[in-house]
Order: C-alpha cells, then structure tokens, then sequence
C-alpha cells in the first residue's frame, strides 16, 4: 500500500513539474513567430546592363540608374534614367518617373503595382513616349537573400513585354549586390549593380 502511494505521489509530483516546464518554455517564446526582413521602397541602386533587340538585331548596353522613395499608406514614387550604345547603330537614353502601390502578403512576401511615363530617345532616330505598367511581388528568402519576379508592359514604339526576375543579397542591412534578368517579347536583359537602402 504504502509503495502505491509513493508511485502515486511521484507520479504527480512528475506531472506537476511537467507542467511547470512546459509554462516555462511557453513564457519565454515570442508572442508572434519571428517575421522576415521588411522589403525596402526607399533606395537608390546602380546596374550595368546588357541587352538583346530582337527587333532591331542588336546588341547594347550600359548604365541605369534608379530610385525609390516610400511615401506613406503603401504609396511609393519611383524614377530611372538609362543611357545605352551599341552595334549597328544601336543605343538610346531614356528617363522613366512614376509611382505604385505596395502590400504586405505575408511575413515574408510584398505585392505591388506600378505605372510610369517613360520617354526613349534613341541614338540617331525619333524620339517616343508612353506609359509603363508593372506588377509583381518581392520578398525574402532567407534574412540576405531578396527575390522578385513581375510582369512589365511599355507601350513605347512598338511596345515590349516581359517577365522580369530580381535577385538581392544583403550584404549588410543597407547595402545589396543585385542582378536581373528581363525576357521580353522585344527586349531581352540582364543586368548586375548594387542597391543602397535609407
């Protein structure tokens, strides 16, 4: 008898301290799980860019510069300037400036969209004009590693549609090597650079 009531008090004094264990562990866990870094709408970067026009067969390339300025409720401004030369009598400036729209999709992930009026002045040749739209999602695969891939119609000349894929890695929290990859019904580029965050 007096063996039961041992087993039996062990038993409880067992479970009570399982309990306590478990409250413990509990108190110390973060209330939310942790979330990803917080994609950037304020920034400025530089790219060295290569590019394949299929409609005029030809290769250039050159330097794009491009900035971002978050402004309040999800809006951002946006605005580049690129200045390309290439063969065949190929190359061009361009100076593009607009704004979007983005959201949070989950912890790790931000949708967004984007219209811009861009203007090309290609080397040689008549100038044109029109609107660019975008859209697509970016977010991070683990704490350096940025990803984004959209969907971008120009209605410039003939017009240019493509699928555009975007790699960051964070060197540090303000600093990122960059590359991009743009495959486009009349354009194909790729494009490597650096990105710097406020």
């Amino acid at each position: 008898m007096k063996s039961k009531k041992a087993a039996l008090m062990l038993t409880s004094l067992a479970a009570a301290l399982a309990v306590q264990v478990a409250e413990a562990q509990n108190s110390r866990a973060p209330a939310n799980p942790p979330r990803a870094p917080a994609v950037s709408y304020t920034h400025v970067g530089v790219r060295y860019m290569f590019q394949d026009l299929d409609q005029f067969s030809c290769d250039q390339d050159g330097i794009n510069l491009y900035g971002s300025l978050d402004i309040q409720h999800g809006w951002f401004a946006k605005a580049s300037y690129t200045d390309v030369s290439g063969s065949r009598g190929c190359g061009s400036s361009s100076v593009t400036a607009g704004g979007g729209y983005h959201m949070r999709f989950d912890s790790r992930m931000d949708l967004y969209a984007t219209v811009s009026f861009e203007s090309i002045s290609p080397d040689g040749s008549g100038s044109d004009s029109g609107l660019v739209l975008t859209g697509g999602a970016r977010g991070f695969l683990t704490p350096e590693l940025e990803a984004g891939l959209e969907l971008y119609h120009s209605t410039t000349f003939d017009g240019n549609t493509a699928i555009n894929g975007f790699l960051g890695y964070w060197i540090t929290p303000e600093i990122a090597i960059t590359g991009d990859l743009g495959l486009g019904s009349d354009v194909k580029t790729l494009a490597i650079g650096a990105r710097l965050n406020f």
